[in-house]
Parts: structure tokens; C-alpha cells; sequence
């Protein structure tokens, strides 16, 4: 992600990388936080929704809040959530009215990240939804055909066969409050879903100018870069700084990267702790 970022600079070609660059991201954190979870003595899950769900105790139940990482959307009512429905929040009303077009500063990241992960969660609500009315309306389907059965074999006219099952709000908020919290995992993995199969050109025409598209670039290194950083810190914790350092330099050995790369930046800071 440092090498195309430097080369693209702010050209058009940064657009495309850009897309690659959200796929990328998630698996950065897809990758250090399994290694973590292996770190602390569990398993390695083998899929995309497994390490989702096991990224929210991995981070949303600790003590100690530090954003972007343990915030989380989940319902509201929900122990330790705020009135908006937000785990680790910033202890503040949140604007999650503010457009995510819009131009934000200083503490409006929160409400700009609040915004992405409520929306990502409704989708989930939305898809656990659309599963329910699925399972109601195949249930409603064979009872209808035993009806029928019945009432043909009376010599009998039965009713037409349902199209379709209306939930009610109990069904409704039910199945909102059954979804998990959901973290930057998920919207990440949001990201990496629309970049590969769906939208591209959210990333690529997006940006209105090619510096704003460098910008995104900046910042997903960043984000990586710093979600590496917090995840070995905690590995650090385990497996010891040292342990950590001789691994990293393992992989420095046989990489293109640099003295000024991020990574061996990252690896002197931990050589010094």
C-alpha cells in the first residue's frame, strides 16, 4: 500500500489503487487480528464472519476505549451502550445526521464513523429481516399446501397460495436486537465487498479531485498502519516484545521494504518499549 501510494502520487492512477487499497485494509486487520486471538490461545477462524464476531470481545469488551477500534453500533438498550446505541462512544450526544459527504473536523470523527457503522449494521438488520420473512412465508407456504391437500381431496376450493408475510413490530425489533454490535471489522469488510464485486467507482470517480483521492490513499495507509500497530502491541503483551521484534525482522529479511518503512518503523518502536 506505501509503494503504490508513492508511485501513483496524486495522478489518476491513485483512483484505481484506491479501490484495491479498502481490500487491502481489510485484510490487515483480517490478518493481525487472528494472529492476535492466536496470540491470546484460541483458534484461527477460517472465514470472514467468524472473525468478525469474534473482533467485537476481541476489542468492544475491554476495558480501556480506543478508537476507531472498540467503537461498535449495536441496539439500543443494550448493556453498556450509549443512548444512541454506541459501545465506547465518545460520552457525547452523536450527529449521526451529519452527511459523510460533508466537510468534518476535530471531534466530528465520531459522529462520521458513528454514521458508518450504524448504517452498516442496518444492513445486516435489513438482510436478518428479509431471512425471517423468508423463513415465515415458507412455513405459511406449507401449511397452505396441506390445506390444499385436504380441501381437494374433500372435493373442496381452497385459497390461493401466499406471496407473501408482513412482520410485525414485535417480529421487527426482535430481529433488530438479536444482530450483533458491529464494528469497523464489519464496515471495513462493507468496503472490501464494494470494491470487489459491486461498485468500483465509488473509489475510482468518488473523490472529486485526484488530490482527494490521494488523500484517501494517505489515509488507508494510515489506518492499516495503525491497526497493525495496536494489534502487535497487544501480541507484544503475550508473546513479549522481544519474541515480536525477532518476527518482524524475519519478514523485513526477505521484503523489498526500506529502513523508512512503516513497518520497520513500527518495528524499532517496539525494539524500544
Amino acid at each position: 500500500m506505501e509503494h503504490t501510494h508513492e508511485l501513483a502520487g496524486d495522478s489518476e492512477i491513485i483512483r484505481l489503487a484506491n479501490s484495491w487499497g479498502a481490500v487491502q485494509t481489510y485484510y490487515v486487520l483480517y490478518g493481525c487480528a487472528q494472529a492476535l486471538m492466536v496470540a491470546e490461545g484460541g483458534a484461527r477462524p477460517q472465514m470472514h464472519e467468524p472473525t468478525k464476531r469474534r473482533y467485537v470481545d476481541l476489542w468492544t469488551s475491554r476495558a480501556v476505549q480506543l478508537a476507531p477500534w472498540t467503537l461498535a453500533s449495536t441496539a439500543p438498550g443494550t448493556r453498556l451502550a450509549d443512548a444512541d446505541g454506541f459501545l465506547a462512544g465518545p460520552g457525547r450526544p452523536l450527529d449521526l445526521d451529519l452527511h459523510p459527504w460533508a466537510s468534518w473536523q476535530g471531534e466530528q470523527a465520531w459522529d462520521i464513523a458513528a454514521r458508518a457503522l450504524r448504517s452498516t449494521r442496518q444492513l445486516m438488520v435489513e438482510d436478518r429481516l428479509a431471512a425471517k420473512r423468508r423463513e415465515l412465508l415458507n412455513a405459511k407456504k406449507k401449511a397452505w399446501r396441506a390445506d390444499r391437500d385436504a380441501r381437494l381431496a374433500a372435493g373442496r376450493t381452497h385459497a390461493p397460495e401466499p406471496k407473501s408475510v408482513r412482520l410485525t413490530a414485535a417480529d421487527k425489533d426482535a430481529v433488530a436486537a438479536a444482530v450483533r454490535p458491529v464494528t469497523m471489522a464489519d464496515y471495513l469488510y462493507r468496503l472490501r465487498i464494494k470494491a470487489n464485486y459491486e461498485d468500483v467507482t465509488v473509489f475510482s470517480i468518488g473523490p472529486t479531485t485526484d488530490h482527494e483521492a490521494a488523500q484517501v490513499g494517505t489515509d488507508l495507509v494510515a489506518l492499516a498502519s495503525a491497526t497493525l500497530l495496536v494489534h502487535e502491541l497487544r501480541i507484544a503483551a503475550v508473546i513479549g516484545c522481544d519474541e515480536l521484534v525477532k518476527a518482524m525482522d524475519a519478514v523485513l529479511l526477505h521484503s523489498a521494504a526500506d529502513s523508512a518503512s512503516n513497518m520497520a518503523q513500527r518495528r524499532d518502536l517496539h525494539a524500544r518499549i
